[in-house]
């Protein structure tokens, strides 16, 4: 694979600073002094017409004076001479640069108009930069400091990715006393061109980083900072600390869902898709560096404490129940053991309470037996001082109880401050997590115990989906297009309840009615009692005008509800357009359950879905959770779990269960509506009926938009959807059905079959080596892709009544965006049907669609069967140089 496109920045092998000078008050001067201090090893070429030389180097007027091949660009001079800098970096073949000057963006002085003659010659110019508005870039294991901060940082494997400086100054600032160490710290700036997509991609795969944290004021390209972050924490813990967690929109919402959903429970829904974890505050963010920079990771949520201070035993217990840490139960082993150490009024339970006069010996008795104990995943161990105490002591008891295989993550907690300070400086030295308050250690621990959570949850995969008819999108298409047309912006109930309709979703018919006999015919058409609503675009809410009545039973009611509910909303909304009323059938649905589901559009993420408790008092009782699209059955099912009305749908005294199915399949199927079309921006269906025989949406509104001319197919949706367009429907030589389709993620059982069933010699050569089956860390990898970085096609057949897969080809686009590596897999059952070939011509397609212009991959020389296809198909063919086994293929696209 070709390196990462950033890889020249984040690790040059020489660099110009644009504004280095030898005076110690300029930021350029802080840059250049602080690349040579801390032992930048590659050529640092000053920069600036204003000296001869700097700190003994050559200085040039301008870098196409170098005549040098040069990584990296670091900018530090006035705003107004930047982008001049930026084309004379174009002519000299630069093509990373870090902007570390302000003055671009909002704010006075002509900042947006010079931000936007950087971007433009820096496009011109094909270069890649960090900034403006930043402190630069640290990375010490590559002994590369280009900031102007004071203090030095330590290298390490944690990384940090900030979009303040101040916060980035501040760590560096805290971590040598800490004995911490980095192995970056970026500072994003006002993150103009790089973003947190770019440098999570980076750090994702970099050797050196174990751990990152980040520090986010805002999100600009979602898309982008969601696939990295998916990529990122699937190989190891990602903390995300965000501010303005309670800034709300104040812009009006036309459906309950709308006002419900807040930018920072949809910025929640984002870290939690992509299995990152949330720190709250500034202090919780340093507590995850602590913990993680020990590189010990948690294999689960059950914390054991050790404390000689039961007042700190129980701020801790009390901690870990405020964040759904477990208390370890101790096994009767463990306590056997304590009980011959321990005085005989120890606490025998968890939090294992030493007593006030406890030495080195009985702590290291405690945390020795806790450890070994299985039902322990984490341990902290506390301190509070005592006159018969020796702190110091106690500390190495811990250190020389720490295991050095394997260990489980061991938290420290010297409460005090004079008489621990030479402890805590042993523990910290000696790579334990030391902190100043229990709480926080407690917080710290979460963030292990909820990355290793997110883990598991990953390894979820959902059942086989249903095969039923999919949405009429042509139909949906219409119904939107003619309220476009109308240049309304909200749809009727006729019209929301036919979107719905058209996406497979149960609903109580309607019919309108503008005088009162329709609206008896109506009520005779659907069958007594009905429900009666005013039918108006301008009112959203209708029961808050009195235009809702209900279980109306004859004729003669009816004829009366019409003049009443007319004539009232007149009176109330005089300006109002008041097109008769809807009649409907009261809803049928048996011990049902009044449910809410709606989707509505972020600024920053776009479509986001809603689930919660139902009906008039929606926005009062606030019982909802939300999730981003696209959902499947197992997204859906976490989405309702974390409602209070969750527990209402289970059976409970007399009251049968709720078919869940149905209700997790609507949400399926909005999911559905929001990523397919564009055009919705708000969306109800409240309430949803629910009830042991099915579910029913009573009442639904849908609010549009016409989206961006240059918007594509998904480009309004922060997570690629299935691409059901790449759909291809074909037959076999002999006759049998043969479906091509991207892979999804409830195809992971088939998929599991599928390479089981593989002879030896074609998991060889698919496989690079024996492989007997897939585990499950593989299964999702290859079933849960990230449509947006690669693609699985899937060639699928029926057998006895079953979808059966045949064949995968699948790539991989490269980090240089434009070439792409794939692999593929026919089954040895089906060979010399041409599954081969249609599955690669459907993979260019594919490719295509992604923008990709090269197609490469690497075939075993003995695999002959694939070479001859390979030639077939247009791919010239060389020796991997690096290989002699291998067999480079390439086309061009």
């Amino acid at each position: 694979m070709d390196a990462s496109p950033l890889a020249k920045m984040m690790n040059p092998e020489n660099v110009a600073v644009f504004g280095a000078s030898d005076s110690s008050k300029s930021v350029g001067a802080l840059v250049f002094a602080n690349l040579v201090s801390d032992g930048f090893e590659g050529k640092i070429f000053p920069i600036n017409p204003k000296h001869k030389t700097v700190g003994g180097l050559k200085c040039h007027a301008k870098v196409t004076d170098v005549g040098e091949e040069i990584d990296l660009a670091i900018i530090a001079t006035p705003a107004r001479t930047v982008p001049g800098i930026i084309r004379d970096c174009g002519e000299a073949g630069i093509r990373n640069a870090i902007v570390i000057s302000a003055g671009f963006g909002e704010g006075g002085g002509g900042g947006k108009k010079l931000e936007g003659e950087l971007i433009a010659a820096a496009k011109r110019a094909g270069i890649r930069f960090m900034g403006p508005n930043c402190v630069g870039l640290v990375r010490p294991w590559h002994g590369m400091n280009a900031t102007f901060l004071r203090a030095g940082t330590p290298k390490g494997r944690l990384a940090l990715i900030s979009q303040s400086g101040a916060l980035n100054a501040a760590i560096s600032d805290w971590a040598g006393p800490h004995d911490l160490g980095f192995s970056a710290l970026v500072s994003l700036g006002n993150a103009t061109d790089i973003g947190f997509g770019d440098v999570l991609q980076f750090l994702a795969t970099d050797p050196h980083t174990d751990a990152i944290l980040l520090y986010v004021e805002g999100v600009k390209q979602a898309q982008k900072f969601i696939s990295a972050l998916k990529m990122a924490t699937r190989l190891k813990p990602v903390i995300v600390l965000k501010s303005g967690r309670h800034v709300t929109s104040a812009k009006a919402a036309s459906t309950h869902t709308g006002a419900l959903i807040g930018s920072d429970a949809v910025f929640d829904a984002a870290l939690e898709r992509a299995g990152a974890v949330r720190a709250q505050t500034f202090g919780q963010l340093f507590a995850a560096a602590e913990i993680l920079s020990s590189s010990k990771r948690s294999n689960g949520n059950r914390l054991a404490i050790v404390t000689n201070g039961g007042g700190a035993g129980v701020l801790a217990a009390d901690r870990a129940a405020d964040l759904g840490v477990d208390l370890a139960q101790l096994s009767p082993e463990t306590i056997k053991k304590l009980n011959k150490v321990l005085p005989a009024h120890w606490s025998h339970a968890n939090p294992v309470d030493v007593l006030g006069d406890a030495g080195a010996k009985e702590y290291g008795t405690a945390i020795t037996a806790c450890l070994e104990d299985r039902n322990v995943d984490g341990l902290l161990v506390l301190l509070t001082p005592q006159a018969m105490t020796d702190a110091t002591a106690v500390a190495q008891a811990l250190i020389d109880a720490s295991p050095k295989r394997k260990p489980k993550p061991i938290l420290a907690c010297w409460m005090g401050s004079t008489s621990v300070t030479e402890a805590r400086k042993l523990l910290s030295s000696n790579g334990i997590a030391d902190f100043v308050t229990p709480e926080r250690a407690v917080e710290a621990f979460s963030y292990l115990a909820q990355h290793a959570r997110n883990r598991r949850l990953a390894l979820e995969t959902p059942g086989p989906m249903s095969e039923e008819h999919g949405p009429n999108l042509e139909g949906a298409r219409m119904i939107l297009a003619s309220v476009l047309a109308d240049d309304r912006e909200m749809l009727s109930d006729i019209e929301s309840k036919a979107l719905l309709r058209a996406f497979r979703i149960p609903i109580n018919m309607t019919i309108e009615a503008d005088t009162a006999a329709k609206a008896l015919v109506a009520a005779e058409t659907v069958g007594f009692p009905v429900a009666m609503k005013i039918n108006s675009p301008d009112i959203s809410h209708k029961s808050d005008v009195g235009g809702v009545r209900i279980s109306i039973s004859d004729a003669a009611e009816v004829k009366r509800t019409f003049h009443e509910i007319t004539e009232g909303v007149k009176a109330l909304r005089p300006n109002a357009r008041i097109k008769g009323v809807t009649v409907e059938a009261m809803a049928r649905v048996e011990d049902a359950r009044e449910l809410v589901i709606g989707a509505s559009r972020d600024e920053v993420f776009g479509p986001t879905i809603l689930f919660g408790a139902g009906g008039t008092m929606v926005e009062i009782l606030k019982d909802s959770a939300v999730a981003l699209p696209p959902l499947n059955s197992v997204l859906a099912d976490r989405l309702i779990n974390r409602t209070k009305v969750a527990k209402v749908l289970d059976a409970f005294r007399d009251r049968p269960a709720v078919d869940r199915d149905k209700v997790i399949d609507v949400l399926l199927r909005v999911s559905d509506l929001v990523c397919e079309l564009a055009e919705v921006v708000e969306l109800d269906i409240n309430p949803l009926f629910a009830g042991p025989d099915g579910v029913l949406a009573v009442d639904a509104r849908i609010r549009v938009a016409r989206p961006p001319s240059s918007d594509g197919r998904y480009d309004h949706v922060a997570i690629h959807p299935y691409p059901r367009h790449l759909i291809i429907r074909d037959h076999l030589t002999d006759g049998r059905p043969l479906t091509i389709r991207p892979i999804r993620p409830e195809d992971a059982e088939s998929e599991k079959a599928f390479v089981r069933d593989l002879s030896d010699e074609a998991k060889m050569f698919r496989f690079m080596g024996a492989l007997n089956e897939l585990s499950p860390e593989m299964l999702v990898q290859f079933t849960q892709i990230d449509y947006r970085r690669e693609m699985a096609l899937v060639a699928m057949i029926e057998e006895d009544g079953k979808q059966v897969q045949i064949g995968v080809a699948r790539y991989v686009i490269n980090p240089d965006g434009t070439s792409c590596e794939f692999a593929i897999v026919v089954s040895d059952k089906v060979q010399r049907q041409g599954i081969g070939t249609r599955l690669m011509k459907a993979l260019f397609g594919a490719a295509r669609d992604h923008g990709m212009t090269v197609m490469v991959g690497s075939v075993l020389k003995n695999n002959a069967s694939m070479l001859q296809l390979m030639s077939d198909l247009g791919f010239t063919q060389r020796m991997d140089p690096d290989d002699p086994e291998l067999v480079v293929v390439e086309r061009w696209l």
